[in-house]
């Protein structure tokens, strides 16, 4: 399992962390800061609702 973390940055924007419950490191965070942390909080509901996919994109070339 893994575990969302709303934080703040040096700007006092808002922004998330999807951290491991195993080992606690990130696994994944948002590409943008937001000004509210309902911003936030509405980037973690469209990530769980479209992240759920089984197709893998290799972008390598290799």
């Amino acid at each position: 399992m893994a575990t969302y973390l709303i934080r703040k940055d040096n700007k006092g924007e808002y922004y998330w962390v999807l951290r491991s419950d195993e080992n606690y490191k990130t696994v994944a965070m948002s590409s943008e800061s937001y000004d509210t942390k309902q911003g936030a909080k509405q980037s973690i509901v469209w990530t769980q609702a479209n992240a759920k996919t089984t197709s893998v994109s290799d972008d390598t070339g290799e």
